[in-house]
């Protein structure tokens, strides 16, 4: 698979075109456009990544300035998620990254998974506050069997420029099927609606064709094999830098959080006599740094921002007695402190005897950074929870935690190591091993009470006991688990406290609030052979 991987500070340049014969040399060039396309984003401000400090829509936005002014011809496209999760998300809404994308200047953006954290009325609210469209082919709302309000579903955008030609380009949006009712939506197949989108753009006589997805890589290589008539496909969700051009149309993938962005240029070439159209494609991922200037009116809408959420970044709640490591990496694939954290606090929060065990996923805990010793804010404590989230307790057995552990960890085997796609379970309370005999398939082979008060030797079948966990986990992933029971909710969602709430109790909980926590083999990922899971990134 041809997959390049983006290094920092360093631009990747890579040229794609359709086959052309010796002839097609001398023809003239149609147009040409410029593209600069982005994904992921949810941070106002540069991360410090090893030392560096890179990311920020300021500095993006004399990018997109410089590229206009050098090419009318030009484009900036959204492949989706930015509402959640971050702090500045959690309080206000995602509205902040409105005022980044329009500040920037998007042409066209498709919809995200974390689009929707905040329901249906909280994307409608950014829908309206934002000066473009957002397209969406597959997403429909259940009570009115509609696309989902404030998108649409495919646009055309024509250029036609003294030097820089004449194209027609047809666009639309598409994202993975979430399979969660419980947001009042539904997803039809992409591929199907993408199909569809290419046959209704291509009634439109249009000269190229760009899908904007929000999908797994697996996802985009299928669309890239099957859906044909698509020129360029701009994808996101994956927070890594990529372009692919194995399976068919090629596709590009930003980092996160502006880490870098994509530009590119496609060279049109109409179809003339007995030459068929063309396209030559270059593309560059440019990464956006401290050194690179930056955007004054922005500047003062961040700096707005900042003094707002100032005083919440501010107030220490407790140290970390080393450097704490929150990166997708660890978190989703295997046993970890701030895993231990997160379960932890899930247990004690209500009071003792509240709850006998607790589940956290990894997709669950968020900033995807590596914390350094120090102080450690509120803010920085609910940067790792940033949802809103609130901690139920329910009573079940045994038999439903097996049943409800299983479900979750198959997602989680790969072709030989754990796939990062945020099902694996941090425990509390109890320990596991689960073993994988094959790409989605596998099951608990151990499973026993772990550092409890009271219980001790395996978890058996007809244990009861109260169990800790978010209200989402309890509606999109126990209730929906085959076979498991849940004997009475203690705590509810309307009684029940935030999580993050539950994270700063758990901090002021240690000697001097100074949290020392290290790998305790609570959980454990093993080949069918025996042999440890590795993850990649």
């Amino acid at each position: 698979m041809k997959i390049f991987h983006v290094q920092f500070f360093i631009s990747a340049l890579v040229a794609l075109l359709l086959p052309v014969r010796n002839a097609d040399a001398a023809r003239n060039l149609t147009a040409t456009v410029d593209i600069m396309a982005y994904s992921d984003v949810y941070e106002m401000l540069q991360d410090d990544v090893s030392g560096l400090k890179l990311g920020g829509p300021s500095r993006v936005v004399p990018l997109v300035k410089d590229m206009r002014c050098k090419n009318p011809n030009s484009l900036v496209l959204f492949a989706g998620d930015t509402m959640s999760p971050s702090l500045w998300s959690s309080q206000f809404r995602g509205m902040q990254m409105v005022d980044a994308h329009n500040a920037i200047g998007i042409d066209f953006a498709s919809l995200g998974n974390h689009e929707f954290d905040f329901g249906i009325e909280g994307f409608y609210n950014v829908s309206k506050a934002s000066n473009f469209p957002w397209l969406n082919a597959n997403c429909y709302e259940v009570g009115t069997k509609t696309l989902l309000r404030g998108t649409m579903p495919n646009a055309v955008k024509t250029f036609d420029h003294r030097k820089f030609g004449k194209v027609k380009i047809g666009f639309f949006g598409v994202m993975y099927d979430m399979k969660d009712s419980s947001k009042g939506l539904y997803w039809t197949d992409p591929i199907e609606a993408a199909k569809q989108q290419v046959k209704l753009l291509k009634n439109q006589s249009v000269d190229l064709i760009i899908a904007l997805t929000h999908q797994t890589l697996a996802d985009d290589n299928r669309l890239s094999k099957e859906v044909t008539g698509v020129n360029l496909i701009y994808g996101g969700h994956d927070h890594t830098s990529m372009l692919q051009s194995n399976y068919g149309t090629p596709y590009l993938k930003p980092d996160f959080d502006f880490r870098s962005i994509w530009l590119s240029r496609i060279e049109y070439f109409a179809a003339s006599g007995s030459l068929t159209t063309t396209t030559r494609m270059t593309h560059r991922a440019i990464p956006i740094v401290e050194e690179m200037p930056s955007d004054p009116d922005l500047d003062k809408v961040i700096a707005d921002y900042t003094i707002k959420i100032g005083i919440l970044h501010a107030r220490v709640i407790g140290t970390l007695c080393e450097p704490l490591d929150v990166t997708n990496k660890l978190v989703r694939a295997g046993d970890t402190p701030v895993g231990a954290i997160f379960s932890d606090a899930g247990l004690s929060f209500y009071g003792p005897g509240s709850a006998d065990a607790s589940v956290t996923n990894g997709g669950s805990i968020r900033t995807d950074k590596v914390y350094p010793a120090g102080n450690l804010s509120i803010g920085q404590v609910i940067a790792w929870s940033p949802f809103g989230n609130t901690l139920m307790i329910i009573e079940t057995d045994g038999a439903s935690l097996r049943k409800y552990l299983e479900r979750e960890m198959t997602a989680s085997c790969g072709d030989g190591l754990v796939i990062l796609n945020g099902y694996y379970v941090q425990p509390g309370g109890f320990k596991y091993i689960f073993t994988c005999t094959a790409k989605g398939i596998g099951k608990i082979t151990s499973l026993e009470w772990f550092k409890h008060p009271t219980r001790s030797g395996p978890v058996l079948d007809t244990d009861v006991f109260k169990l800790a966990l978010s209200g989402f986990l309890y509606n999109t992933e126990f209730l929906l688990t085959p076979g498991a029971m849940v004997k009475r909710v203690v705590v509810n969602e309307a009684e029940a406290s935030r999580i993050d709430t539950a994270l700063e109790m758990y901090v002021k909980s240690f000697s001097n609030a100074s949290v020392c926590v290290k790998p305790d083999g609570r959980s454990l990922v093993l080949f069918a052979n025996n042999a440890t899971f590795t993850a990649t990134v």
